[in-house]
């Protein structure tokens, strides 16, 4: 029994020894030094795929599964004969809830739309008419010449005081020249 344990620990010391032997000889060679290779990082695309999953998970999969509840429990509208003195609005004339929904809530009515464009219609209509007036003045200026140009310059203030102050002394020396 003896023998056994010895040589089962020499062989241990064996085993290790050529192991600290072999991590030794690797990382102490001089003729082939072990070179780290530099590669880009990958962060960024990690980074992308967490979070297009996060916002997908987020978003497109609750919208996912509220259209599947409105098609399969609500369904599409069907069409009935409108009741005695009701109006419907604009929004009950879609077809599909989701539709209906963002016919009510998001997107203006046809009478907005109209209404929007009849505005942008009578601000062009304004302009034209004042582009037209304009011109005429122009014209008017042209055949009289009997108008101020823009080339005068009235007399600023600070001058204007200065002349009727230098008038009013030498009025009180020389007495009053009309």
């Amino acid at each position: 029994m003896g023998v056994l344990s010895v040589l089962r620990q020499s062989s241990a010391r064996i085993i290790t020894a050529r192991f600290f032997n072999t991590c030794m000889k690797n990382n102490g060679d001089h003729h082939h030094p072990r070179l780290m290779e530099i590669t880009p990082s990958r962060w960024q695309w990690h980074k992308f795929k967490d979070m297009l999953h996060f916002y997908v998970m987020l978003g497109a999969i609750p919208l996912g599964l509220l259209t599947l509840y409105v098609n399969i429990f609500i369904g599409p509208a069907t069409l009935v004969p409108i009741p005695e003195g009701y109006i419907p609005q604009d929004h009950e004339y879609e077809r599909h809830p989701v539709t209906r929904w963002i016919a009510k809530y998001i997107l203006p009515s046809y009478q907005e739309l109209y209404e929007r464009k009849l505005h942008v219609l009578y601000i062009e209509d304004d302009m034209a008419q004042m582009r037209l007036l304009e011109t005429k003045i122009k014209k008017l200026i042209r055949e009289k010449e009997d108008v101020q140009a823009y080339t005068f310059r009235p007399v600023l203030t600070k001058y204007h005081k200065a002349i009727r102050e230098d008038t009013e002394s030498r009025s009180r020396i020389f007495g009053d020249f009309k």
